[in-house]
């Protein structure tokens, strides 16, 4: 864009939404903090393909506090917290995999739309339970489908290293109704009655104010409470080195850097430290897999719109 264009685009940007905070505080985030904190911030993020792993238990948007709050840390072999390479699934996933292509030892068996995206040609096999396990009464996929998915595909590919990539804790919480909001811009993914229509998403109603931080918590909580007693289940079915750790967080209000607005959700580009920290739980079940490389897959079988419309559903704004 030429710079007389340039300046009267962010001059009629700047007159529509001189008073919209919201605005001016998504603009500062990616145009001013995020530049600066990638370009200052050292990157010691986690080379995730080349970490020692058997299967990799994905929890979406799971922020290192809840997760040590919630689970017992100590009972497993190795525990600490790592930093993510993105903070956001999509550039997780272009950063880990699409970027590291191609992984013909790995199936990656995932319940998040945003797989097929990004990286849907990476793996030896790409499982997108999403497509077929979508529960629009959840406005979710529900976790069980996925450690199904999962247990068959570590007997079907017992010499092939296993991403296994579940949807919760990210919002929606499926525990919690009273905290659905569905403002999905008309794409009628979910029918929900009892949805609140005030918001984008519970993020958007914290902003708000139309529920509280307390509240957000608790259900963040109930809903990673949720999808553990669904990776229990696929652990105790698998063995070999199993690592349990997450793509990124969500931010709840911190206040980002060197400008302090408040950020919520999880912005793409925000290297804040709540937001791309998160956990890395180690647990050797049992003997280790022998992994052999194979071809890789040809992708997706879902076409653009079909992923847009599950993304839509799942809350993301493209």
């Amino acid at each position: 864009m030429c710079p007389s264009r340039a300046v009267s685009y962010a001059y009629d940007e700047i007159r529509r939404n001189w008073d919209d905070t919201d605005w001016w505080s998504n603009r500062v985030q990616a145009r001013i903090n995020g530049p600066i904190t990638r370009a200052v911030r050292r990157d010691c993020a986690t080379d995730v393909v080349g970490a020692d792993w058997d299967t990799l238990i994905v929890l979406d948007a799971c922020r290192y506090d809840l997760f040590e709050e919630v689970v017992d840390t100590s009972a497993y072999d190795e525990y600490d917290r790592t930093e993510s390479p993105g903070s956001a699934t999509s550039e997780w996933t272009t950063r880990a995999f699409a970027e590291t292509a191609p992984h013909g030892d790995i199936v990656y068996v995932t319940g998040n739309p945003t797989t097929s995206r990004h990286a849907p040609g990476a793996f030896h096999r790409l499982i997108e339970v999403w497509y077929e396990a979508f529960d629009e009464e959840l406005g979710s996929i529900p976790a069980e489908a996925v450690t199904e998915a999962a247990i068959e595909s570590h007997e079907e590919y017992p010499e092939k290293r296993q991403v296994v990539h579940y949807m919760q804790p990210h919002y929606p919480f499926v525990r919690d109704p009273d905290l659905q909001f569905t403002d999905w811009g008309g794409t009628g993914e979910i029918e929900n009655a009892n949805a609140d229509s005030r918001a984008h998403d519970v993020w958007e109603a914290l902003r708000y104010g139309y529920v509280s931080h307390d509240e957000v918590w608790a259900g963040y909580r109930r809903n990673l409470e949720y999808v553990l007693e669904h990776v229990s289940e696929l652990v105790d079915a698998i063995e070999g080195k199993v690592v349990v750790t997450s793509d990124h967080g969500n931010l709840l209000g911190e206040r980002g850097s060197p400008i302090p607005v408040q950020l919520y959700g999880h912005p793409v580009g925000c290297r804040h430290y709540d937001l791309i920290t998160v956990p890395w739980a180690v647990q050797t079940i049992g003997h280790r897999r022998a992994i052999r490389v194979g071809s890789v897959g040809s992708g997706t079988k879902a076409d653009d719109d079909a992923v847009s419309d599950r993304l839509s559903a799942l809350g993301y704004v493209e």
